[in-house]
């Protein structure tokens, strides 16, 4: 028993930090999820020291005569909610609430409410999981 209780206690240890999110269906949560349309906005969703965190990664623009994330790109804390929401928080923003928005999973496929670059109410993404 106690050789039991040392092994799991290695293995919990050994874990690079993610974690798969309860609201979320099984591992099918976790991982890199793309913009079926785009085929280049990215989610990845992840724990990292027990908060929940969601990246967007958009791609690069010009802006400026630099190159730089397209807007929206960066990590959002997230909170999942009843009833099909989602409650994000974009990170590098000086506002600290968090907007709720529509949010299905269906196997690989999510359904997500524009949160991102002229958020739009109503207008749904579908992302497709690819790891």
């Amino acid at each position: 028993m106690r050789y039991l209780l040392i092994i799991l206690l290695s293995v919990l240890i050994s874990c690079n930090g993610e974690k798969i999110n309860p609201g979320l269906t099984g591992s099918d949560g976790i991982g890199v999820w793309v913009d079926v349309n785009t085929k280049t906005d990215t989610l990845t969703f992840q724990s990292i020291d027990g908060m929940e965190i969601v990246n967007l990664s958009r791609g690069l623009e010009m802006r400026g005569g630099e190159l730089l994330p397209k807007i929206g790109s960066g990590p959002y804390q997230y909170k999942l909610l009843e009833e099909e929401k989602i409650s994000l928080y974009w990170m590098p923003s000086s506002f600290l609430g968090f907007n709720e928005y529509t949010f299905k999973q269906s196997g690989d496929l999510l359904i997500v409410e524009k949160f991102f670059d002229s958020p739009s109410p109503g207008v749904l993404l579908t992302f497709e999981r690819v790891k």
